[in-house]
């Protein structure tokens, strides 16, 4: 079990710029779980540790969220958001996890 990303989030993710992921269905990850870092079908030496699993109505978000996201505002988040998933809708119940970037296991 493990998250994956777009490869233009990880350079973010490794600065902290990125520590919350947004996802339309139940991600398969646990609060204190380390996971290693997916893009694609590949996996990656980047550890995260998710902190917190939760649910959130995408109309509730905020331009803090949104920042903590690696967006550089709400509206940017909604674009990326519609590029990922093909919509957006205020009302949707979508689930949340807060992470931190742990470092690579290449020097393990």
């Amino acid at each position: 079990m493990t998250l994956s990303f777009k490869k233009r989030y990880i350079g973010q993710i490794i600065r902290g710029e990125k520590t919350v992921t947004r996802r339309a269905s139940r991600p398969m990850v646990k609060a204190g779980g380390v996971y290693r870092l997916r893009v694609g079908f590949s996996y990656l030496p980047e550890l995260i540790r998710v902190r917190r699993v939760y649910t959130q109505r995408l109309g509730d978000m905020t331009a803090e969220d949104a920042l903590r996201e690696g967006a550089a505002s709400l509206e940017e988040f909604r674009r990326d958001w519609m590029d990922i998933y093909g919509f957006w809708d205020g009302d949707r119940r979508v689930w949340v996890v807060e992470f931190e970037y742990l470092g690579s296991d290449r020097k393990l």
